[in-house]
């Protein structure tokens, strides 16, 4: 009886070996097959760099590592020589940007001194000279063009 009790108990530490045999085996396929799909990916997800020279004798990384260096150097030289040229580009805009702005300011203050000399005529026309020199006091003399300052002189002598 002891000998059926000690295959009994073989038998188990068999089954027990061939289960844990089993399960590390199962690991390791699933391991070898994770590895495979990321590997897979890895290399679908590298960029693809061309070979820039055909030469006859086979390059070394050294050299390959080299002269892509030397390509993106070449390249950045490049990219900023451009971008030194689209500065000059931006100041000359910003410029005349600038000087049309100044343009835009000297028009509407035009606009703004002929606005009061019509007000200023009209009050006159129709007999309301208080609000006529009320309108020509807003006004400054010394930035009169010559035409405006002919209809300013007018209006002025008309209510003296």
């Amino acid at each position: 009886m002891a000998e059926t009790t000690k295959n009994s108990k073989n038998n188990n530490d068999n089954k027990s070996l061939f289960l844990y045999t089993g399960l590390i085996f199962l690991v390791a396929i699933v391991l070898i097959i994770l590895a495979f799909f990321g590997q897979s990916n890895i290399k679908r997800n590298q960029p693809n760099i061309p070979e820039t020279t055909a030469s006859a004798e086979p390059q070394t990384e050294q050299t390959g590592i080299a002269e892509r260096a030397s390509v993106l150097s070449e390249e950045n030289r490049l990219l900023i020589e451009e971008n030194n040229e689209i500065k000059g580009q931006l100041e000359l805009q910003t410029e005349e940007i600038n000087r049309l702005n100044l343009d835009v300011q000297n028009l509407n203050k035009y606009k703004t001194t002929n606005d009061i000399l019509m007000s200023a005529n009209g009050y006159m026309y129709v007999g309301n000279d208080e609000q006529a020199l009320a309108a020509l006091e807003k006004i400054d003399e010394n930035t009169l063009t010559e035409d405006q300052r002919i209809l300013y002189n007018s209006i002025k002598e008309k209510l003296e």
